[in-house]
């Protein structure tokens, strides 16, 4: 089945929540939140204007997605302002890994952040995740400092 990645859209909402909502299945198993779907809207409605997202499909079946935030730098005399993006929430569904998804939604979205003439795109991968972030396009930080209560 060919996979297809498309910038999601006011439609693709409930999608993003359901893929959402079966990540958190796989970290934190049983745990059920009724108004999770709400929660989720409000987030979204927030987010409009930062964020962009893109959904993977096998044929009509939704079984990946990732988000782009992008961070405005402060413009300076004489230099446009430019920016940064950050990747977050990468998800493909378990039956759907191994096959390419992953990388066709990072793809969609580094295309998107260089015509956006974003410097850099960082993200913050999970330990299960580290050899497919080494086998990319992105190469470990040093040059990073992080609070973290």
């Amino acid at each position: 089945m060919v996979t297809t990645v498309e910038v999601a859209t006011e439609a693709d909402r409930s999608v993003l929540a359901q893929l959402r909502h079966a990540w958190t299945g796989e970290v934190q198993p049983g745990d059920d939140d009724a108004g999770f779907a709400d929660q989720f809207t409000s987030w979204m409605d927030a987010q409009q204007g930062w964020r962009t997202f893109w959904v993977a499909r096998e044929g009509e079946r939704p079984v990946g997605m990732v988000n782009l935030l992008v961070i405005q730098r402060m413009p300076r005399p004489h230099l446009p302002s430019g920016g940064w993006g950050y990747l977050g929430n990468l998800f493909v569904l378990p039956d759907h890994r191994r096959r390419g998804v992953a990388t066709l939604l990072v793809e969609a979205l580094l295309a998107r952040a260089a015509d956006g003439g974003l410097e850099r795109v960082i993200t913050h991968p999970g330990e299960r995740s580290l050899p497919f972030w080494r086998r990319s396009a992105f190469g470990e930080a040093q040059d990073l400092f992080v609070w973290a209560p």
